[in-house]
């Protein structure tokens, strides 16, 4: 399996270079062996901490790494112009030596359509023709399009990606509708973090079924959150008070998951929920061993093919004790290390618009 994991957004407005430990933990990753890192998406939404233009924060990022992938893990497109979208990633892809990711959903925060004039009940089908336009951009150096929502000339695609064909595009989300996406236009599915393992089963089993009828081979990256520990006690000390709020705050801001699941009810009215009950089928939490049985668990259950692992210490209420380089790097010695990682599934490189566009 191949690991992956959010980058957070370390800030220090008071230092000369205000992302430092941004870059320097992006490089740990790297060397650590994670195979990609995502950042979120979100407009005036500052409680997230995602940033508004994350294409612009990766590509500091890549300009400090030389082989993690870097992702959108969402990115909201639909708030944007297909072409806007398509040159920021293609952009994305040139910058880091093709290792660029789209991640796109369709939004679920009303006010983020409200603050850019776009019709909400149209986020669906925009999305649709924003994927359609950046398939067609990135394989024929030409827009030329014309759909209800977009009309584009036949204008010439610059900069094209590095990525011959362009840059794997992942679909999120757990709606019908997403999941009907994500097999007949995405090269890979994302799951959400919320939803228990018997859920997120029967989701995948939907995906892959999709997949079938539309002749595309499923590609499932799943989202879970992380914490491990030497101690179930460091685990529930360090983790759990971060992971609670952070499903909170979701709840109440309407990406329930599965929301029928008695445990979420209980976590959305404020109530703590034991670290054991919580854990349980949720998330990749525990001591190492824990760790490993829970992701072969998964993995034999879902057969998925990337995991996107968060950790929400420090963030929605949680207990920034342990440092997060500090747990990953035991994550990386203890837990990924039994684990075989497959290579890269990069696309080759497009030689002739590397060779017009490189010194």
């Amino acid at each position: 399996m191949r690991f992956s994991t959010s980058l957070p957004r370390f800030f220090d407005p008071v230092d000369r270079v205000p992302l430092r430990r941004s870059y320097r933990y992006a490089q740990l990753l790297e060397q650590l062996g994670f195979y990609a890192g995502y950042v979120g998406h979100h407009s005036f939404t500052p409680e997230t901490g995602d940033p508004s233009a994350p294409f612009a924060y990766l590509s500091a990022i890549a300009a400090q790494t030389e082989t993690l992938m870097l992702g959108s893990g969402i990115y909201l497109g639909t708030l944007h112009h297909a072409v806007a979208v398509c040159e920021q990633v293609s952009t994305l892809d040139q910058i880091s030596g093709g290792r660029a990711i789209l991640g796109l959903a369709a939004g679920y925060r009303e006010y983020e359509f409200e603050g850019y004039g776009i019709p909400y009940h149209q986020r669906g089908e925009r999305l649709n023709e924003i994927i359609e336009v950046c398939r067609k951009a990135w394989t024929t150096g030409r827009y030329d399009y014309h759909g209800r929502h977009f009309s584009i000339p036949d204008l010439p695609v610059h900069p094209m990606p590095r990525q011959q064909g362009g840059p794997r595009i992942m679909i999120g989300g757990t709606s019908k509708a997403a999941i009907e996406r994500a097999a007949r236009q995405g090269d890979g599915w994302f799951t959400l973090p919320m939803e228990t393992l018997a859920v997120v089963e029967r989701l995948a089993s939907q995906y892959r079924e999709a997949c079938a009828r539309y002749g595309r081979t499923p590609y499932i990256c799943l989202l879970r959150e992380v914490w491990v520990a030497p101690t179930v006690a460091d685990v529930e000390r360090d983790w759990l008070e971060g992971a609670l709020g952070f499903h909170k705050y979701y709840w109440e801001t309407g990406t329930q998951g599965d929301a029928h699941d008695p445990v979420l009810q209980r976590v959305g009215n404020g109530e703590r929920v034991d670290y054991e009950t919580f854990a349980r089928d949720r998330a990749i939490a525990g001591t190492p061993d824990f760790c490993v049985e829970q992701l072969e668990r998964w993995r034999d259950a879902i057969g998925f093919d990337e995991i996107n692992l968060i950790a929400m210490t420090g963030q929605h209420g949680g207990n920034a004790r342990v440092p997060l380089e500090a747990m990953f790097t035991l994550f990386a010695h203890e837990v990924m290390s039994r684990f075989r990682q497959p290579a890269y599934p990069r696309k080759s490189f497009d030689t002739h618009t590397i060779k017009e566009n490189d010194p």
